[in-house]
C-alpha cells in the first residue's frame, strides 16, 4: 500500500507510469483490497497534484515564457482559466497525462480548490472504477474502461470545441458591432 501511495503521488507531477498498473496487480491478486487500495491511490494521486500545482506556480511560467511568445501563453492562459477545471477532470479521469494538467494549474493559477475538487472526483471515479472492475468482472475488462474513458474524451472535447466555437462567433459579432458603431460615430463628428 506504501508503493501504491507512492507511485499514485509521484505520477501526478512527473513519473511516467500510472498507478493504475499497481492497483490492477493488488486488486487482481487480492479482490478484496479493491476499496482500501483505490482509496490511497486516490489520496496520493490527489496529493501529488498539490506537488504538481506547486511545481507550476513555482517554476513553470519563466519556462514557457523561454518555450513561447507571451501572446501565445496569454491565450492558453485565457483558455484555462475558463475550462481549466474541465480540463483537469477529464485527464483525472482518462489515460490522458494527468502531471501536465497538474503543473499548468500551476502555471495559470487555477483556483486550487478547483482543481483539488475535480482532481477527487476524477481520479476517485477512476481508480475506483478500476479496481472494482477488476474484482467484480476480472482483468480482460480493463481494456474495455481504457476505451470508454477515451469515448468519454472524444464526446467532452466535441463538447468543449462546440462552445468554444460558439463563444468565439459571439465575441466576433459583438466586436463587429463595437465596430460599426465606433465607425458611425466617427462619420458623425
Amino acid at each position: 500500500m506504501i508503493g501504491l501511495f507512492t507511485v499514485a503521488f509521484i505520477e501526478s507531477s512527473f513519473f511516467p507510469v500510472p498507478p493504475d498498473v499497481l492497483l490492477i496487480a493488488i486488486v487482481g491478486t487480492s479482490p478484496g483490497l479493491a476499496l482500501k487500495s483505490s482509496f490511497i491511490c486516490t489520496i496520493g494521486s490527489v496529493l501529488g497534484a498539490l506537488l504538481g500545482y506547486a511545481v507550476g506556480l513555482i517554476g513553470g511560467r519563466p519556462i514557457l515564457l523561454k518555450l513561447f511568445r507571451r501572446e501565445k501563453v496569454e491565450a492558453v492562459e485565457a483558455l484555462y482559466s475558463e475550462y481549466g477545471g474541465y480540463a483537469v477532470l477529464i485527464a483525472a479521469f482518462t489515460p490522458i497525462p494527468y502531471k501536465i494538467f497538474t503543473i499548468a494549474s500551476g502555471v495559470f493559477k487555477l483556483n486550487i480548490g478547483t482543481m483539488l475538487l475535480m482532481s477527487i472526483i476524477g481520479r476517485g471515479a477512476r481508480f475506483f472504477l478500476v479496481a472494482y472492475a477488476v474484482r467484480f468482472a476480472g482483468l480482460a475488462l480493463i481494456k474495455r474502461v481504457d476505451v470508454f474513458s477515451l469515448a468519454v474524451v472524444a464526446v467532452l472535447s466535441v463538447a468543449l470545441l462546440c462552445a468554444w466555437l460558439y463563444h468565439r462567433k459571439k465575441l466576433q459579432s459583438v466586436f463587429k458591432e463595437a465596430s460599426a458603431e465606433a465607425q458611425k460615430e466617427g462619420a458623425e463628428t
